[in-house]
């Protein structure tokens, strides 16, 4: 499958998910602030994707292998993101422009970084690693 072909197919599941016209998605338009999506609506898009892709995406995996590159409470501090959980989230989703971090202050705002290429980088992980027999 191509990276177009892939991308297609997310568009349409994206699309189906939060009930808007797959022209209006934009690859790095946040889906929860941009499009009008809420957490519900992502994990049935995860769910969505694991049936059209035929992969398991495991949620909360972004902000768990952050926070493993953290020192046990570097990650929040009196419910607030710290400067290093910020970087680590940064190291994770290197698709997101670095400003719109700024707009995420503590763990339950990470959803809102999420985007289309966010999960077709996810998408594309997923379908190429190794399959456990």
């Amino acid at each position: 499958m191509t990276d177009q072909e892939i991308y297609e197919k997310l568009l349409t599941c994206i699309a189906q998910t939060i009930g808007i016209e797959a022209e209006t998605i934009t690859p790095d338009a946040s889906l929860i602030d941009d499009l009008g999506g809420d957490s519900l609506d992502l994990l049935d898009l995860v769910f969505r994707l694991e049936q059209a892709f035929h992969i398991r995406i495991s949620r909360g995996d972004i902000e768990r292998r952050a926070k493993e590159t953290l020192p046990g409470e570097d990650f929040e501090q009196d419910g607030l993101l710290t400067p290093s959980a910020k970087a680590a989230l940064r190291r994770e989703l290197p698709e997101i422009s670095p400003e719109r971090f700024e707009t995420v202050s503590r763990p339950s705002d990470i959803p809102r970084l999420f985007t289309a290429r966010t999960f077709l980088r996810l998408v594309k992980q997923q379908m190429e690693a190794p399959r456990a027999a």
